[in-house]
Formats: structure tokens, C-alpha cells, sequence
């Protein structure tokens, strides 16, 4: 029988495939007692999104791109009133509906979005900035990133050449693979010489990330704080080393790509806005131990699979819950 302190969430899966295109799931949460109900395209949470009170009344209606919210939100309290509505333009832009902003009188906690997105010179997303007291929680998850459903970011080992260009010039520091805080950085001469002319693969990508809740924006957001290549080398399978993000983003927003998605015009709005296909392996969240999902006592595939499908869900519901605690 699993231990409970980390799986605060049980799950009851009714459709599976997370990955398959236009999957539907109706999960289950205990944490935050509701069902969701929600659509996955290519692996990613893409489509029209709802969730129910265990009393059957709706709790949220909306769509998701990517795991995060875009067009119209509506979260209502478990007697069916309405509590918030949104419209959002983007992932950090929106305009609120519901309740209205009243024209006289102090500024009301729930007010507009000032955020505007724009690039900077360099042609990368300004960042929104962040005051630590303003930010509700920052729960840092480690996402492994694979091949299937992600061909744009593995095709022609194309990040791994940048990763290594970067180095012989002298243009990135590279942190020790058990370093994800950044503090230990490697010897890029001694790095290149080891790698030499052997044949390498790109296999997979693990990113650390946290995910924000900004008072002052209203607003939840991911920011991706590490990338570290895995890559195949004459046949052995091993994590090269770390980067840290912004070290990189400049030469990410270079990488112009041309994809179905007018949204993505680079490499770094990719990774920004998310457009890619990934599991969970480790999250701060209810996790004292600092354990990975896999090492969990009494942890079985099944049971990873359905706990990183429910931290998918688990900060849509917490956000929710914001909503309905500032409109009472």
C-alpha cells in the first residue's frame, strides 16, 4: 500500500493514453475535492477544460493551450454562483469580466492585469517582474522531456549543437550534472576534450522549473530556472551537464522557427509558452524527502503515471481556489 504524505491525491482514471491526440480524461482529486474533466493533444493539457463539486455543481469552465489558460474562464462556488470570469489574451495577459471594476473607489485587490507582453532587443519575452513577497507559492518541478511528441526539439540534435557551440566560445558556463543549483561549474576545455569526436545523441532534455502565483499580476506562471541535455554516447545513455536558463535565453530567442503556431516565432518562446510534451519526475510540492516520483516507497509505473497526470491538474484547482477566496 503506497504511503500517503506525498500522494495527497488520489486518482481514478477513466480514459487512458495521456499522450494519444485529443485524449479525454475525467480525473478524480482529493486535495482539491472535485473531478476534472480535460483534453490532451500530443501530450500536452490542450483544450476545453471543466471541473465539478463532489456535489455535481461546476466548479471552472475554460480551454487550456499547453497548460495554460487562454480565452474565456469562469470559476463558480459550489452553490452555482458565479465568481470570476476572465478573458484571457495569453498566458499572462487578460482582461477581467467578472466581478466588474467599480469606476470610483479605492483600487479593488482583483483588479486588471498591467502586464503587457513584448520582446526586448534581444527578441526574447520580457519577464514580468516579481516581488518574492507578492508570490503565493513557488513550487519548483523536474520535467524529463522526450523524443515522441517533441521532434522540433530533438530533430538534427539541433540544442545540442547550440549547447556545444556556446562552449567553444567561451559563451556558457555548464554546471556539474548532480549541480541543478548552478554553483558548480565545469571546465569546458576539459568538458570538449572528453566528449572529442565520440558519436553523440541527443535522447532526452530535463528541465527544472518553478511555478509561480503573483499577487500583484493575478496570475500563475512557469519559468524555466535549468535545461540539461541526456544524451547517448557510443551507445551509453548519461546527463552531459546544466544549464542555467537565462544563460541561455538570448541565444534560444536567435533560433528563429517556423512552426503551425504563430505564437512561437523562436526556440526560447517554445520553452516560454510551453509547447512541448513532458513528464513530471520530481516536484517540491508535499515532497520533504526530496525524492524523485520513481524512488517513492511502493511506487509502481501505474501509480507514477496517474500522480504526474494529477500535479498537471493539481495548481489549475489551487489557482481556482484563489479566485473564490478573493470574491467572497
Amino acid at each position: 500500500m503506497l504511503r500517503q504524505p506525498f500522494f495527497l491525491l488520489s486518482i481514478v482514471l477513466q480514459l487512458s493514453c495521456f499522450c494519444c491526440l485529443g485524449q479525454q480524461h475525467v480525473v478524480q482529486l482529493d486535495r482539491v475535492p472535485c473531478k476534472c474533466v480535460y483534453t490532451a493533444e500530443q501530450g500536452r493539457l490542450t483544450g476545453p477544460y471543466v471541473s465539478f463539486y463532489n456535489n455535481g455543481s461546476k466548479r471552472c469552465e475554460g480551454n487550456l493551450v499547453n497548460g495554460y489558460r487562454t480565452g474565456r474562464w469562469i470559476v463558480w462556488d459550489s452553490t452555482g454562483q458565479k465568481r470570476m470570469e476572465r478573458m484571457y489574451k495569453n498566458p499572462f495577459e487578460f482582461t477581467r469580466i467578472y466581478p466588474p471594476i467599480p469606476n470610483e473607489g479605492p483600487i479593488p485587490l482583483l483588479s486588471q492585469n498591467r502586464y503587457r507582453l513584448e520582446y526586448d532587443s534581444n527578441g526574447i519575452i520580457k519577464y514580468a517582474k516579481l516581488k518574492a513577497e507578492n508570490a503565493i507559492w513557488r513550487h519548483k518541478y523536474w520535467r524529463r522531456l522526450a523524443p515522441a511528441n517533441n521532434a522540433i526539439l530533438f530533430k538534427d540534435n539541433s540544442i545540442l549543437k547550440i549547447f556545444l557551440d556556446q562552449l567553444v566560445s567561451r559563451s556558457l558556463t555548464v554546471f556539474d550534472i548532480t549541480d541543478d543549483r548552478f554553483t558548480t561549474p565545469l571546465d569546458p576545455d576539459k568538458l570538449l576534450n572528453e566528449i572529442g569526436t565520440q558519436k553523440i545523441e541527443l535522447v532526452a532534455l530535463e528541465l527544472k522549473e518553478e511555478n509561480i502565483f503573483d499577487m500583484e499580476r493575478l496570475v500563475s506562471e512557469y519559468r524555466i530556472i535549468g535545461i540539461c541535455p541526456i544524451v547517448k554516447v557510443n551507445g551509453e545513455t548519461r546527463s552531459l551537464f546544466w544549464v542555467y536558463y537565462p544563460d541561455i535565453r538570448k541565444r534560444f530567442g536567435q533560433e528563429k522557427l517556423t512552426i503551425n503556431d504563430p505564437a512561437i516565432r523562436s526556440l526560447d518562446d517554445l520553452f516560454t509558452f510551453r509547447r512541448f510534451s513532458s513528464a513530471i519526475i520530481k516536484t517540491t510540492v508535499d515532497n520533504p524527502f526530496d525524492r524523485f516520483l520513481k524512488d517513492i516507497p511502493g511506487i509502481t509505473a501505474s501509480n507514477m503515471a496517474k500522480e504526474q497526470e494529477a500535479q498537471e491538474l493539481i495548481l489549475i484547482e489551487e489557482e481556482n481556489n484563489i479566485w473564490l477566496g478573493l470574491t467572497k
